[in-house]
């Protein structure tokens, strides 16, 4: 999957069948659900530690895209962590002053089912701004949009918001 960016052509090196696998609300993670297009994409203003601290559904596997992954959120904090998952997407943890935890992931923009996310732009702009920094961001204080998303996959037994709330998938980033 080849993909034209300004300056010139970029071959992603994660293979596009990883694509999240058969991850559970995928369509939800990546936008090209059946919402996707009613995401209010005018970001609301908050901290990692109220992130953390919103009131969260419960939901299942297969529960559709609920009321707070409707929203978008702009958040200030430093780069704890950043890790490449098994999927080929990148997970920024940011950390508050507070030791509060927000994990913000990056899509894999090989994934062939990215190609019709609501996002696509926002998405491939975002990610290739961390792999341009990518040796140099840990430590560094950022800003990063995102769209909320309620992530089930795996319960984190630590450095994760507490009502598992996400950034997924980013769609800006920046140094601050």
């Amino acid at each position: 999957n080849l993909i034209n960016l300004i300056g010139g052509i970029h071959a992603w090196s994660i293979a596009v069948d990883s694509c999240n696998g058969e991850s559970v609300r995928k369509a939800i993670k990546i936008a090209i659900d059946d919402e996707a297009a009613n995401i209010d994409t005018i970001p609301i203003t908050t901290t990692i530690d109220s992130i953390g601290a919103f009131e969260v559904p419960d939901i299942t596997r297969s529960s559709p895209r609920q009321d707070i992954e409707l929203k978008t959120f702009t958040v200030s904090g430093k780069i704890h962590k950043i890790s490449d998952h098994r999927d080929g997407d990148y997970k920024v943890k940011l950390i508050s002053d507070n030791e509060k935890y927000l994990n913000c992931e990056f899509p894999n923009p090989g994934c062939e089912a990215l190609d019709s996310s609501y996002f696509l732009t926002q998405i491939i702009e975002a990610r290739t701004f961390v792999e341009m920094h990518l040796d140099s961001l840990v430590g560094k204080s950022v800003t990063i949009t995102g769209v909320g998303f309620i992530d089930i996959d795996h319960k984190y037994p630590r450095n994760s918001a507490d009502n598992e709330m996400e950034l997924h998938p980013v769609l800006a980033i920046d140094f601050d």
